[in-house]
């Protein structure tokens, strides 16, 4: 299957596990129809869109974010292949904080607990990059403290050549796959994603639209406490809101979700 593919040894255990998760969801069809595999007399399962789905999912948020921009791609992918992207979630289980606690004292440079009045061990929210916290700083500020997954950054590193690979293989055996630039389309991902690594710059991006957004009451974007944020955590005001999605809590605090 994924086997021919030619990658460096420190990711050959990576590429094992994309392909074991291929195999548990069933993906020797799609993986044929890329020219990854040689399954193209086997029937295509009906729910091949959604199982494709939960492999991205369960292979993490390299991959997560490459289903979520193929589902802006319409003019590529099928109406069936873009609803089942559309429901990829960055969500991911919760981390005890103790196994986050090396990486946040070396951020801070010291204990959270000396840091903060409060700290609360307990998380706020989890997405496949980060894990969030409540805090309050000494001056009474209610903030939250967003925490980068230790590792993720290899992974994610690693992730984007095997992809990067994946891409080329298809361009010489596809030309749907030239025609949409599969390999440029690896190179957008990974400048988002490494992007999206960098707290620091996620930081500075709120700072500017603060100041874009300055004379606007309507628009709050949270304050960012340089003195606690680096590449791997920030801090920044705790600010109470709804998913934008959720339309029935928007309705019952009077707002139109139209």
């Amino acid at each position: 299957m994924l086997g021919t593919l030619k990658v460096a040894a420190r990711d050959r255990a990576r590429l094992g596990e994309v392909g074991a998760v291929m195999s548990r969801f069933g993906l020797d069809v799609l993986l044929a129809r890329l020219g990854l595999g040689s399954a193209q007399d086997q029937p295509e399962p009906f729910d091949l869109p959604d199982r494709t789905r939960r492999a991205l999912e369960a292979l993490g948020p390299t991959w997560v974010k490459l289903g979520q921009i193929m589902a802006t791609r319409a003019d590529i992918l099928p109406p069936e292949w873009i609803a089942a992207f559309e429901q990829l979630q960055s969500a991911a289980p919760r981390v005890p904080f103790e196994e986050l606690r090396p990486a946040v004292e070396a951020a801070l440079g010291e204990p959270p607990e000396t840091v903060f009045a409060q700290f609360d061990a307990e998380p706020l929210a989890a997405a496949s990059m980060a894990q969030v916290h409540r805090a309050t700083l000494h001056d009474g500020t209610a903030v939250v403290v967003k925490i980068r997954r230790p590792g993720i950054r290899p992974r994610m590193e690693a992730d984007l050549r095997l992809l990067g690979e994946v891409a080329r293989v298809m361009e010489r055996s596809n030309a749907e796959a030239r025609r949409f630039g599969a390999t440029k389309l690896i190179r957008q991902l990974g400048s988002a994603i490494l992007g999206e690594l960098d707290f620091a710059n996620e930081g500075r991006n709120a700072d500017l639209l603060r100041e874009d957004f300055a004379r606007d009451a309507r628009v709050l974007i949270p304050r960012i406490h340089w003195d606690y944020t680096s590449e791997a955590l920030i801090v920044m005001d705790h600010i109470p809101g709804v998913p934008p999605r959720n339309a029935q809590v928007l309705r019952d605090a009077g707002i139109d979700p139209a």
